[in-house]
């Protein structure tokens, strides 16, 4: 309870822009500084726990854990960054949140690694390393915010882009590995390119 008032504190001051500090914080949740410092030693530990809890209200979907799931996964991680744009590009932006998301950044490479593996696992170390950093920004607050600010694109259709992009790449991998198709799909279709998500 207390602790949910407190985030819901932190996601009003970013949603409006403003700094988070524990003062503020306090004033917004209406919990006591000397209580935020009970649950939070310092802000580091405060947006750690703020982005997790980020995730689970915009409702992230679980981690892609197959090739087809990176492909099949974006629609639903956009439309959830576009549940709370807002809160999204103030995480993206806000430096302790850019800081969590750096901190983070090995357990989403492994994620990755680990779902693309049937297809990196034949690249040349450097082709895999560029599909893997390819990919992982298709799948990205940052790909997504690009292409609606770049490109004025929607939420769905930046997913949609960012689908056909990560699909290309990782067809085209398989492509010239001779790695195995995913089932159901014909050589030719890959080969020629006839097949979006």
């Amino acid at each position: 309870m207390t602790e949910g008032r407190i985030m819901e504190g932190v996601a009003s001051l970013l949603r409006r822009g403003s700094e988070v500090t524990f003062d503020l914080v306090a004033r917004e949740s209406g919990v006591p500084q000397r209580t935020l410092y009970r649950y939070f030693e310092n802000r580091e530990a405060l947006f750690g726990a703020f982005w997790r809890w980020a995730n689970e209200l915009i409702e992230t979907p679980a981690p892609p854990a197959t090739p087809e799931e990176v492909v099949a996964h974006i629609p639903a991680l956009f439309a959830a960054f576009d549940r709370d744009e807002a809160l999204v590009r103030a995480m993206m932006h806000d430096p302790h949140g850019q800081a969590v998301r750096h901190a983070n950044a090995d357990a989403r490479r492994r994620k990755f690694s680990d779902a693309l593996k049937p297809v990196i696992e034949k690249l040349p170390e450097a082709e895999a390393a560029w599909l893997l950093a390819s990919v992982t920004v298709l799948c990205s607050a940052t790909g997504w915010e690009s292409m609606k600010d770049n490109w004025a694109l929607s939420g769905g259709a930046s997913a949609q882009a960012a689908q056909w992009a990560a699909k290309a790449l990782i067809d085209d991998a398989r492509r010239r590995t001779g790695a195995s198709l995913p089932v159901g799909r014909a050589k030719e279709d890959v080969v020629t390119g006839d097949s979006v998500p």
